[in-house]
């Protein structure tokens, strides 16, 4: 072998002589064409500078490093190694494997969200694999989430996560009590997270100090970890791979209940005993209402306004009676008769206004929050087009007795005994807490908006960019000014977030196009049917329309089948048009699920794949007994 063989081969083989070295190089090639000090080496790695510089002197010596003369040393490739052409291609293989084997799984996709960012959404990504243990006995392992801008996919690792649905559903049957303290839990940490919401300031921000500032953040970030530690188990029971549903089909199988009859009676047996939180401010309003109505100078003054508006003043509008421009002039036009309206019948629509506003903030400041002119406009359409809002109101309560009667009989019927009556009761019982954990969370992150953005001020970072850096690095750069403004505005592009028990950060560029890779799946195929599950029992036949966001919204007629991802509250509107919904996501528990029952709207909830192979103008046929959606015509 020839002399210069020799020195590279021994240079190759001292290359890894200790962890601190490979991690040193790992660095360099990472970083290709930069030079380093001693300390930003140390502070990169994490490490003892006294252990780098050792490192550094022998990869000097080796020939592999170079070092600038002078009273500060920086550090950088040697250009002039023999081997390191082969050392960075070594380097880069190494890399590849080991994004392969972090990143090369059975991905699952557990949400899609249109509309949220990472500051939200590492609250409960981080929950996940950290601290939801505490409650549940279980942790998920692993969690990938691909963001582009303020849409989100997240995917869990498929088995993990029927594990841990499996792991909570075994729970709900072996410990007596255990579905009830979610219950109670979830309500309780949604009310302290409600009460520290509505402490955190809004205005003369900048005079609060940083410390002061930092706290807020941390105090919330926390709160809401515990919150999630509960929240989130009626979600993760179900909403997946249907452990909970499979389960209750199972418990009915035992107790003789037919093959095609399980859908209907579990659909019964878990309705709720009382009315969620969007069931109960529909009926404020109704309420209000109905003492409009009951004052013949106030019902004019509202009828005649929408009168004159349909019929004078929105002709320009044509077809187009519930484009966002139309609902804006709708808007303005309630302001006229502000000044007009009973005192008494205002003091309350200024209260329903103050009890409900934040309730668009689904989740960031881009859906923003409701005008008080929106309540008024809903209770100008309402009185306007129902004569009898009171009689309407009286009917809706009595459907609702009526189907607890139904739900009693029923139990009574399959002498169900207390065992299974308590477990059928926390099921439906976790569709109304859901809905009340939702309505505290959406204030939570409603109220923390003007702290985030004081915060991303003082940084020179705007709203959005803040939201895309971890907990971690909001500190380092409040109080220690290191902020890696390139790197956050690629996040805000496009990144992966992975997190696991003892790691969680962003990539972007190249490497997280290179992890999209291993996860994301294949589109859904061409199919004549879906399956689902039963959120609300009925049959419906009608046109498909797609509705994710407020937008999609006008173009929703009378009779049409709302097909979403999943539902949320600002598209009700749209939901009581509806012969029947189907959604992509949810579980019994879900949004959809539980307006459905609460409106007796036929629903398919958990297909996976309905707004992927469903399209505007489709005439499909839904049976959600059965939880099965066919299409008819293209």
């Amino acid at each position: 072998m020839s002399e210069g063989n020799n020195k590279i081969s021994n240079g190759m083989k001292n290359l890894f002589n200790s962890k601190t070295a490979y991690e040193v190089l790992d660095l360099f090639v990472k970083s290709e064409g930069r030079k380093f000090y001693l300390s930003e080496i140390a502070e990169e790695l994490k490490k003892d500078p006294a252990n780098i510089s050792r490192e550094l002197k022998k990869l000097a010596d080796e020939g592999i490093i170079a070092r600038s003369e002078g009273k500060k040393k920086h550090y950088e490739l040697n250009k002039r190694c023999p081997f390191l052409p082969e050392m960075t291609a070594l380097f880069k293989k190494l890399d590849e494997f080991d994004f392969g084997k972090k990143f090369s799984r059975d991905w699952f996709l557990g949400e899609e969200i249109i509309n949220i960012d990472p500051f939200f959404s590492q609250i409960w990504l981080r929950c996940f694999v950290e601290n939801f243990y505490k409650a549940t006995g279980r942790n998920y392992e692993k969690i990938a989430v691909i963001y582009k801008g303020y849409h989100l996919w997240f995917y869990y690792e498929k088995k993990d996560s029927y594990e841990v649905g499996e792991h909570l559903v075994n729970r709900f049957l072996s410990e007596p009590g255990y579905m009830a303290e979610v219950n109670k839990n979830i309500v309780g940490f949604s009310d302290r997270l409600r009460q520290y919401a509505e402490k955190l300031p809004e205005t003369d921000l900048k005079k609060i100090a940083s410390k002061k500032l930092w706290e807020y953040y941390k105090g919330h970030e926390d709160l809401h970890r515990e919150y999630y530690q509960w929240g989130w188990i009626p979600v993760a029971a179900d909403m997946f791979h249907n452990n909970l549903t499979d389960r209750g089909k199972k418990i009915l199988k035992g107790l003789k209940t037919p093959a095609g009859k399980q859908e209907e009676v579990l659909a019964l047996l878990t309705q709720p005993s009382e009315i969620s939180l969007i069931r109960k401010e529909q009926e404020e309003l109704m309420e209000i209402g109905s003492e409009v109505q009951t004052d013949k100078k106030q019902f004019a003054l509202f009828k005649e306004l929408f009168r004159k508006f349909k019929e004078e003043d929105v002709k320009e509008f044509g077809l187009y009676t519930h484009s966002p421009e139309y609902e804006r002039y709708f808007e303005r036009a309630v302001r006229s008769i502000y000044n007009k309206i009973d005192p008494k019948i205002l003091d309350r629509i200024e209260n329903h206004y103050a009890k409900y506003f934040y309730t668009k903030f689904i989740y960031t400041e881009e859906q923003g929050v409701y005008s008080f002119e929106h309540f008024l406009k809903s209770l100008v359409r309402l009185v306007s087009n129902d004569p009898d809002v009171a009689g309407t109101l009286k009917e809706e309560r009595k459907k609702f007795l009526d189907k607890a009667e139904e739900r009693k009989k029923l139990i009574k019927e399959m002498k169900l005994d207390r065992k299974w009556i308590g477990f059928f009761d926390e099921w439906g019982n976790f569709m109304v807490t859901k809905i009340y954990r939702r309505y505290a969370q959406l204030l939570a992150i409603y109220r923390m908006v003007p702290v985030l953005a004081e915060i991303g001020r003082r940084m020179d970072l705007s709203l959005k960019q803040l939201k895309f850096m971890t907990s971690e690095e909001i500190y380092e750069g409040l109080f220690n000014n290191k902020i890696d403004k390139e790197e956050i505005k690629a996040r805000v592009n496009f990144c992966v977030y992975y997190a696991d028990k003892n790691e969680h950060l962003f990539y972007s560029g190249e490497e997280a196009k290179k992890i999209v890779k291993y996860i994301e799946r294949e589109e859904a195929k061409e199919v004549s049917e879906i399956k689902g599950q039963c959120g609300a029992r009925g049959y419906a036949k009608g046109v498909v329309k797609i509705v994710n966001v407020i937008k999609d919204m006008e173009k929703m007629e009378k009779g049409n089948i709302l097909v979403s991802i999943s539902t949320q509250p600002d598209l009700l509107p749209a939901m009581k048009k509806a012969a029947a919904f189907i959604t992509d996501q949810g579980g019994v528990t879900s949004h959809a699920a539980i307006v459905a029952r609460e409106i007796n709207t036929p629903c398919v909830i958990g297909t996976k794949i309905a707004t992927k192979v469903l399209k505007d103008g489709q005439l499909v046929e839904v049976d959600a007994d059965k939880g099965i959606v066919h299409i008819i015509k293209n």
